[in-house]
């Protein structure tokens, strides 16, 4: 019972110092997770040593390890997450009788883990590979946005904008503002950016500690997706079951039925 409680105390750890933006000190996990001090700094150090976590040398708060951001990458990633979303991406795409695709950012590209595509005669069909078209679709722009800043820096400076209509955003600074809004809001929307007379609409499956793992978006002629009730409705089925897809992955198995 020692060694599951010493367990859980360090997953704790790990976890907070996950969801802390920018990184936290010993005091503020202790204060945190109601430990005493010394209990978390073993932890923390701990966890240090064997590059779970590492240590700021200025301010000596806690932050993510590479070990950790390593193991984050791991190619079984996409796998699992696929494993649980695929029946939900197809209940979601029914539902709503729409093109739906679940991506992912992995080494700066955008990975498209499932499309299904809308059983209507007239629908949207979505590239193979959305990376170099990121910057105009919802998906992309809403994956653009779970980049750090140095990260969406280089994207920025290295990618050709490309104008593919009039309403096409090749300005890097209000792509900038766009991504920042995006944080804020928590979802992302796209109109005639791509091509003219398509729209789509997209949100954030979330980690535990509230960053974006991958995104799940729905794209549709535009004239189907322009009444404000029929956004609003995307979207609320869209959350629904990218919260669903998260909580699935996270080990919650009563979310993988009948959605």
């Amino acid at each position: 019972m020692t060694r599951v409680l010493s367990l859980d105390k360090s997953l704790d750890v790990l976890e907070a110092v996950f969801a802390s933006n920018g990184g936290i000190g010993t005091r503020a996990l202790a204060k945190a997770l109601d430990l005493n001090v010394a209990t978390i700094h073993n932890i923390a150090m701990t966890l240090v040593d064997r590059g779970y976590l590492r240590q700021d040398p200025a301010n000596k708060a806690f932050l993510p390890g590479l070990r950790m951001m390593l193991m984050g990458r791991h190619p079984a990633c996409h796998q699992s997450l696929l494993a649980v979303a695929s029946e939900l991406v197809e209940n979601v795409a029914q539902r709503l009788n729409e093109s739906v695709m679940l991506a992912m950012v992995d080494h700066h590209r955008v990975v498209n883990l499932k499309y299904v595509s809308s059983r209507q005669a007239l629908r949207v069909h979505e590239p193979e590979d959305v990376t170099p078209i990121s910057y105009c679709t919802a998906v992309g722009k809403l994956l653009l946005a779970s980049l750090d800043d140095k990260d969406l820096d280089r994207y920025l400076a290295e990618t050709h904008f490309e104008q593919f209509t009039p309403d096409t955003i090749t300005d890097p600074a209000v792509l900038r503002r766009q991504v920042e809004t995006i944080r804020e809001t928590g979802c992302a929307r796209s109109c005639n950016e791509l091509e003219i007379g398509v729209t789509a609409l997209a949100v954030p499956i979330l980690a535990p500690w509230g960053s974006i793992i991958a995104g799940l978006g729905s794209s549709a002629p535009t004239l189907r997706l322009s009444d404000q009730s029929q956004i609003d409705e995307t979207f609320v089925e869209l959350r629904r079951t990218a919260d669903a897809i998260a909580s699935a992955w996270q080990g919650d198995p009563t979310q993988l039925s009948s959605r």
